[in-house]
């Protein structure tokens, strides 16, 4: 058999890719495997080459270099070592199985690594989409709440347009309460003063202008209300929309919360990678440099052909060593079969975490859209709110200048009314004044030729004949006077003139000892006699009378059913 050179090199990684060459060469045919990259996720790749980064491993690749060359110095005397041939033969065909086993196992990593690939592409997608709908949602939040301002402040300035409206309809109502009572006034005026008549027509046409004014503006009340409740509503409708957006804004938040930890996590395994890298390209140099001592130990080895059934040994334990290697990536590529997986679950909770943030996205714009109809129309209502104000208040100048000018004219009604009235009045009172002063003194002479006498503009009349102290008042009522009543000093002397014994009208007939007169005042100033009144027991002395009419004191109680003189007192009106 032709001599079998055995080649082992590194080549430097590319792209988290290690590739391993392993090169054949037998009887001038070279037999050459493809290139097998292997990449594995970052933070996996650090646990699964974990014993090529150890010093151990370095190690063992230095002494399997050696044994290499001693191997291909030891074929140089292939006609001395037949039997290692056949051993050599049998080690060729099963590394080519192996070789088999890691294209496969290197095909299928590629596929993973894409798919990877495919997943972190999808993923860094999905979170700029989420980056673009949170800045979206934001904006909308940002825009909610500025018409959420504006409807506010809409809201307080019709309220405030509300209030100005409603003092305005009760100042309206005021004044027409009083243009009302002046209209009343004026038509009793006109009643009395009959020149005003047309006047009272144009205030006639006023009023029913008025009239029409009042149901204009009771219109306008009601539709402010309808507009009032519509508006209700709608900040109700607003405050639930507030609530479920609250609820979305904290949903949004715990997503936030979880994706950034979810980068944390990425920024982590990208450092680790990236020392990988580090630790990686540390070995290749190192391994470049073992590389060329080999080839100088090549040379030394030429001539240590001697070694070489030991190193069949060596030769063994290094396929059991790569048969440990196989199980190592195999295990490598369970591992990225279940990080796939889970890549899998992360984007596929991403694409729903992605859905839901386009229905709240969706949700706010029709949202906005609402609010932006609502803060249009309540800008409309304003601005109706506005004009009708100004109406109310044009009217209500034209009612106050109506009510001012109506209250002037009546002022003017009521002087020329008060003219006239005096005017007419000082003719009637002069004739009035004629016909009593011309009845009084008919009268008073009728008095005095019936034998009355006057004293202080009363007259009394003295009766002639006697009577008892009933029979003597109903003389004097009959004559349309009364029993006299004595208020003063100078009275008291008046009635003493007439030198009688007469009753008075002074009587205690419903309390005893409670003297009043016959008009029902109590007695306040009396003129008894001395121990009078005394009451004689077995007598009824209830009626007062005039005695000893020589003094100063000189009345007396008595038994009204004695006849005594009397006097009756009448006051002309």
């Amino acid at each position: 058999m032709s001599v079998l050179d055995v080649f082992v090199s590194v080549e430097e990684p590319s792209e988290s890719c290690i590739y391993w060459k392993r090169k054949t060469n037998s009887s001038e045919i070279i037999n050459q495997n493809e290139d097998k990259c292997h990449t594995v996720e970052p933070n996996r790749l650090a646990s699964a080459l974990s014993g090529l980064q150890s010093p151990g491993w370095s190690e063992t690749v230095k002494k399997s270099s050696w044994r290499v060359a001693t191997v291909v110095l030891g074929l140089l005397c292939l006609l001395l070592l037949i039997g290692l041939i056949t051993l050599v033969s049998l080690y060729i065909k099963g590394s080519s199985k192996w070789e088999m086993e890691m294209v496969q196992l290197q095909t299928s990593h590629k596929n993973l690594t894409k798919e990877q690939d495919q997943l972190q592409t999808s993923y860094n997608n999905l979170t700029k989409e989420k980056d673009q709908l949170q800045t979206s949602y934001n904006n909308l939040t940002t825009e909610k709440d500025q018409l959420q301002t504006s409807y506010n402040n809409l809201t307080k300035e019709k309220d405030q347009l509300q209030t100005s409206y409603n003092n305005l309809t009760k100042e309206k109502d005021q004044l027409q309460t009083s243009y009302n009572n002046l209209t009343t006034e004026k038509d009793q005026l006109q009643t009395s003063y009959n020149n005003l008549t047309t006047e009272k027509d144009q205030l006639q046409t006023s009023y029913e202008n008025l009239t029409k004014e009042k149901d204009q503006l009771q219109t306008s009340n009601e539709n402010l209300t309808k507009e009032k409740d519509q508006l209700q509503t709608s900040y109700n409708n607003l405050t639930k929309e507030k609530d479920q957006l609250q609820t979305s804004y904290e949903n949004l938040t715990k997503e936030k919360d979880q994706l950034q930890t979810s980068y944390e996590n990425l920024t982590k395994e990208k450092d680790q990678l990236q020392t990988s890298y580090n630790n990686l390209t540390t070995e290749k140099d190192q391994l470049q440099t073992s590389y060329n001592n080999l080839t100088k130990e090549k040379d030394q080895l030429q001539t240590s052909h001697i070694n070489l059934t030991k190193e069949k040994d060596q030769l063994q334990t290094s396929n059991e060593n790569l048969t440990k290697e196989k199980d190592q990536l195999q295990t490598s590529y369970n591992n990225l079969t279940k990080e796939k997986d889970q890549l899998q679950t992360s984007y596929e909770n991403l694409t729903k975490e992605k859905d839901q943030l386009q229905t709240s996205y969706e949700n706010l714009t029709k949202e906005k859209d609402q609010l932006q109809t609502s803060y249009e129309n309540l800008t409309k209502e304003k601005d109706q709110l506005q004009t009708s104000y100004e109406n109310l208040t044009k009217e209500k100048d034209q009612l106050q200048t109506s009510y001012n000018n109506l209250t002037k004219e009546k002022d003017q009604l009521q002087t020329s009314y008060r003219k006239l009235t005096e005017e007419q009045d000082q003719p009637q009172k002069r004739f009035e004044d004629t016909t009593n002063e011309r009845n009084y003194l008919e009268r008073r002479d009728a008095l005095f030729s019936q034998g009355w006498v006057s004293f202080r503009n009363h007259f009394y009349y003295i009766s002639s004949g006697k009577k008892s102290w009933q029979q003597s008042r109903a003389d004097c009522l009959q004559k349309g006077a009364d029993l006299v009543i004595i208020n003063s000093h100078e009275e008291q002397e008046f009635t003493k003139t007439f030198k009688k014994v007469i009753w008075i009208g002074l009587t205690d007939m419903e309390t005893e000892r409670k003297w009043k007169w016959v008009d029902g005042t109590p007695l306040t100033t009396s003129y008894w006699s001395s121990h009078e009144p005394n009451g004689v027991p077995g007598r009824d002395e209830d009626c007062a009378e005039i005695k000893n009419y020589d003094l100063e004191e000189s009345w007396n109680d008595e038994s009204c059913h004695l006849e005594r003189f009397w006097i009756c007192e009448k006051i002309l009106s």
